[in-house]
């Protein structure tokens, strides 16, 4: 009885595992362009210290917070307010060609190269 049951729950794993969903990606609607550009406003500010954070390791402290905090921070949490009330204000209307996608491009200066955060974060609290 024993093997029956494990041999059951053997091929049960094994056929929920082969099943593909090979449905169409869903695309963008009039709701996931209102929630970004509402997003984009009520987090711009993150990128007065994303900004800095990302030049301390490479540009020295002084410099990161002139130059990441002061220019490039204010200037990205400006523009991503500006980009948020314009997804916000024509979210009723397909405005990427006819879809609803978002025309905000990523940062060209990221150095992003994984989505894991830095070591030094690892017990940050």
């Amino acid at each position: 009885m024993k093997r029956i049951l494990s041999l059951a729950l053997v091929l049960t794993m094994a056929v929920t595992t082969v099943r593909a969903d090979i449905s169409m990606p869903v695309k963008d609607n009039f709701y996931d362009k209102m929630g970004r550009g509402i997003a984009d406003i009520m987090v711009s500010s993150s990128e007065l210290l994303d900004s800095q954070y990302g030049m301390i390791d490479t540009e020295g402290n002084t410099t990161a917070f002139c130059k990441g905090f002061l220019a490039q921070g204010l200037s990205r949490m400006v523009m991503d307010i500006g980009q948020g009330v314009f997804e916000v204000v024509t979210s009723p209307f397909p405005t990427n060609n006819g879809s609803y996608r978002s025309q905000k491009s990523a940062p060209y200066d990221s150095m992003v190269i994984n989505g894991y955060p830095p070591a030094d974060l690892k017990d940050w609290y």
